[in-house]
């Protein structure tokens, strides 16, 4: 379980977090922390990346 969720989170870094032309935008703008918080409290991907690490963190 545990090595499947972890994959999960890295195909989904893979496909949506690396060239993420959102997080790019905000990181010249506001810079890496402002691009973290928008990636954690507004973006879905980011939503679905803490509810993996959740369940990561209990397995």
């Amino acid at each position: 379980m545990t090595k499947a969720i972890v994959e999960n989170i890295d195909a989904l870094q893979d496909t949506y977090c690396r060239d993420c032309p959102v997080k790019q935008a905000l990181r010249e703008d506001k810079g890496k922390r402002g691009a973290h918080h928008f990636c954690i409290s507004a973006c879905s991907i980011g939503k679905k990346l803490q509810q993996l690490g959740t369940q990561l963190t209990r397995s």
